[in-house]
């Protein structure tokens, strides 16, 4: 799904349930490095408004995995992200950024690696980059930079041949950036911590922009950034490491569709991880 805002009420969840979303389980270890913690949130869209589904969080260590790109414009086409994983030799995998309406194999946002470059403009409204694969050995594996906090980020962005651009859920201060809205979707994210951990975040429950940057402030996360990458039934997360299998899907929009969706959609452009 292209560039839009949802809807939600974190807000009002505040009133109508417990301030803070109950979570299903503590921090599971997949493998060294990597955790999966599912944390409940009320819907609150339609027939479905009240019903508790899950915001699943999986939680990277840059040591363990290699992050890498996958997409359409360098690989030759569009595939579900089962079918990236299984493609790329990802144990996990979620959207990189929305796409294009004009032309789906590329992003909104700035998007490249050292093999394709996906968009080469960086959009003036997009403050979120994430950075990987250093040209120097000697600097970090990743880099998450602000562009309304970090001065230079200009630079830090031609240390690094991936590159991911897309909206700032929440600022690297934890604010959260939006206004409440009466548009409503599931939603994936991309995220750091301030251990340098990367997380993809997974929200099948539909919410504004505003509920789910508010979400992951509450939640225990301890973020310095989130980016959001893909809403509504496009918006999607794959996990497939040791024996464990965790397929993410999104919802529609409408209230016509709602709760009916079960499968992957193709998705252009994906992060995904590889063991080191």
């Amino acid at each position: 799904m292209s560039a839009f805002f949802l809807r939600a009420i974190f807000s009002c969840l505040v009133l109508c349930v417990p301030a803070a979303p109950l979570h299903a389980e503590e921090w599971r270890v997949l493998a060294p490095g990597l955790e999966l913690r599912e944390f409940l949130i009320p819907d609150q869209f339609g027939d479905l408004a009240g019903q508790q589904s899950a915001m699943a969080v999986l939680r990277i260590d840059s040591g363990n995995y290699d992050v890498a790109l996958g997409s359409a414009l360098g690989t030759g086409r569009m595939r579900s992200m089962q079918e990236w994983a299984r493609h790329s030799g990802f144990v996990a995998v979620i959207n990189a950024g929305m796409f294009r309406a004009d032309d789906r194999m590329r992003s909104t946002g700035y998007m490249r690696d050292a093999n394709v470059i996906i968009n080469s403009f960086i959009h003036p409204n997009y403050g979120a980059f994430l950075a990987f694969h250093p040209r120097d050995p000697a600097l970090p594996a990743l880099r998450w930079v602000d562009r309304k906090s970090d001065a230079d980020w200009q630079e830090v962005l031609a240390d690094y041949d991936g590159i991911i651009q897309n909206y700032r859920l929440i600022s690297r201060e934890r604010e959260n950036l939006w206004e409440q809205s009466d548009r409503r979707h599931s939603g994936a994210a991309i995220a750091m911590d301030q251990d340098g951990r990367l997380l993809f975040v997974h929200c099948r429950p539909r919410l504004s922009l505003h509920e789910f940057a508010q979400a992951l402030i509450d939640l225990p996360l301890d973020l310095i950034g989130a980016m959001y990458v893909e809403g509504g039934a496009d918006a999607a997360m794959f996990v497939d490491v040791n024996g464990f299998v965790g397929r993410f899907v999104g919802e529609y929009r409408s209230d016509f569709f709602q709760g009916s969706n079960k499968n992957f959609w193709p998705a252009p452009n994906v992060l995904g991880i590889r063991p080191k």
